[in-house]
C-alpha cells in the first residue's frame, strides 16, 4: 500500500500542475475579501474530482471483471493507452489549451464558487488522463469500496494542493498580497501550460515504459 501511495502521489502531484484551476484561484484572490470563494472553489473542485474518480473506478472495475473476468493484462493494455494518449495531448498541449481558457465567472458568492469548481474539474479534458492513470493504479490493488474512497480523496486533496498553497500565501502576505498575487500570475500564466505540457508526456513515457516492463514481469512504477 505504501508503494501505491507514493505512486499516485507523484501522479497527483504532477496532475496539480493545473493552469485553468491555478488562473481562476488567482483570479479570486484578487477579488474583495477572496478567502470564503477560494475556500469554497477548492471544495467544489475535491468533490467534483472525488465523485468522478468514484463512478471512473467502480465502473472500471465491474467493466473489466465481468467483460474479461481479470484485471491484470486488461489494465496493462488499459495503461499503455493511457501513456500514448498522454503523449499525445502533451505534444499538442499548446494548441489545445487555447481552446478550454476558463471564463470568469459572473457571481462570485461562495455557493456559486463552490458550483465553479464543481463544474471546472468535471470539464478539464488536459487534466482527466493523468487521473485516469492514478485510477488504473488503484484498481490494480482490487481495493475495497472504503480504500478506494480514501485513495480517491487523498489523490484530490494533493491534486488541490496548488490552490490551497495560493490561498496561505495571500493570508500570510497580507498587505503585500497585491503584489505577490501578481507575481503568482505572471508565473502561471507563463510557465505552467509548458510545464503541465512537460509532465504529460514524462507521465505518458512512464506508463507507456512501465506496461512494456509489466509484459516481462517487471515493474516500473
Amino acid at each position: 500500500m505504501s508503494e501505491l501511495l507514493w505512486t499516485i502521489s507523484a501522479i497527483a502531484l504532477l496532475d496539480s500542475i493545473n493552469p485553468n484551476a491555478v488562473a481562476a484561484q488567482v483570479y479570486l484572490l484578487t477579488t474583495p475579501k477572496p478567502v470564503p470563494r477560494s475556500i469554497a472553489f477548492i471544495l467544489g473542485e475535491i468533490l467534483a474530482a472525488w465523485i468522478a474518480g468514484m463512478l471512473i473506478a467502480f465502473g472500471m472495475m465491474q467493466l473489466i471483471a465481468k467483460v474479461f473476468n481479470q484485471l491484470g493484462a486488461v489494465l496493462f493494455i488499459l495503461q499503455f493507452l493511457l501513456g500514448i494518449a498522454l503523449l499525445y495531448l502533451g505534444w499538442n498541449f499548446q494548441k489545445l489549451i487555447s481552446k478550454t481558457a476558463v471564463k470568469r465567472p459572473k457571481s462570485l458568492k461562495p455557493s456559486d464558487m463552490f458550483l465553479f469548481g464543481f463544474m471546472l474539474a468535471f470539464t478539464e479534458a488536459p487534466t482527466a488522463l493523468p487521473y485516469l492513470a492514478a485510477i488504473e493504479q488503484m484498481t490494480r490493488t482490487n481495493p475495497s469500496l472504503t480504500e478506494l474512497a480514501l485513495l480517491l480523496l487523498f489523490y484530490d486533496v494533493i491534486f488541490v494542493l496548488p490552490l490551497i498553497l495560493l490561498v496561505v500565501v495571500y493570508v500570510i502576505a497580507q498587505n503585500r498580497s497585491t503584489q505577490a498575487i501578481s507575481l503568482i500570475q505572471e508565473f502561471v500564466s507563463r510557465w505552467f501550460p509548458v510545464l503541465f505540457q512537460v509532465v504529460l508526456i514524462l507521465l505518458g513515457i512512464v506508463l507507456i515504459a512501465d506496461s512494456i516492463a509489466q509484459g516481462f514481469g517487471l515493474s516500473v512504477i
